[in-house]
């Protein structure tokens, strides 16, 4: 009879949780299998408590999906100090957000699907303008370039990933060559060209130009000199400087 005796698992005691244990083992079961993965169900059973035990920390999906993002915005690092030119301040800025988007892929669908506003969010709005200020940028003008750059790259990562991070960049070339060799190549002379360009436009390279032309904008300025150093570092120069 012994061996028909099943082991009771007992759940984890009431009270040995706490919210930020919630919300790190939701970010890492969000970024690891995905959003469509995080569920409450999935949350519980990771945690070893029942359902009802999450709802004691979070109000309900759309309040855990905020605090997830706003963790994983905790991780966010700047570079210091911050350049002096404000298009490289932005440049400083969109390559910090996307170092933490690619870090943490469930961030940017939760950024296009729903409002995520907190106190991390306004210390680093603060910072932001108060480099900016002094680069002739006002408070006005500075938080609408702060959102101009974290849209793009945002939307940049969202695209990104699916083609260059949740599978080789390999694979991407080969569905671009795939897809060209069923055309007449005649139709499509110029195209033909730059075939091997198509399979970079989801990388790092793409988003410097993007990213280079954007800042330069906001700011009223030609690219800034940090901007034309890191292009020539990476061996691609969207300025055209020699």
């Amino acid at each position: 009879m012994k061996g028909l005796v099943k082991t009771r698992h007992g759940r984890r005691p009431r009270g040995s949780l706490t919210r930020e244990q919630v919300v790190d083992a939701a970010l890492r079961l969000a970024d690891g299998d995905g959003l469509e993965a995080l569920t409450m169900q999935s949350l519980a059973k990771r945690l070893d408590c029942g359902v009802m035990t999450i709802y004691g920390y979070v109000e309900n999906k759309e309040d855990l999906l905020d605090a997830i993002a706003l963790r994983g915005l905790a991780d966010l690092v700047l570079p210091r100090p911050l350049p002096v030119q404000a298009a490289d301040v932005l440049m400083a800025w969109g390559r910090a957000m996307r170092r933490t988007l690619i870090g943490h892929p469930s961030l940017p669908v939760i950024f296009l699907s729903q409002a995520v506003i907190g106190p991390g969010i306004f210390r680093g709005i603060e910072a932001l303008l108060t480099r900016l200020r002094p680069a002739g940028m006002s408070p006005a003008a500075g938080v609408h370039a702060i959102y101009a750059v974290l849209t793009y790259t945002t939307g940049f990562v969202a695209w990104e990933l699916a083609r260059t991070r949740l599978q080789p960049q390999s694979l991407y070339a080969a569905s671009w060559r795939r897809e060209f060799a069923n055309l007449p190549p005649e139709d499509f002379p110029l195209t033909a060209r730059v075939l091997d360009e198509l399979s970079r436009v989801a990388g790092e390279e793409q988003f410097e130009i993007g990213l280079s032309a954007l800042t330069s904008g906001l700011a009223g300025t030609q690219p800034g000199p940090q901007a034309r150093r890191h292009a020539r570092a990476s061996g691609h120069d969207p300025f055209g400087s020699s």
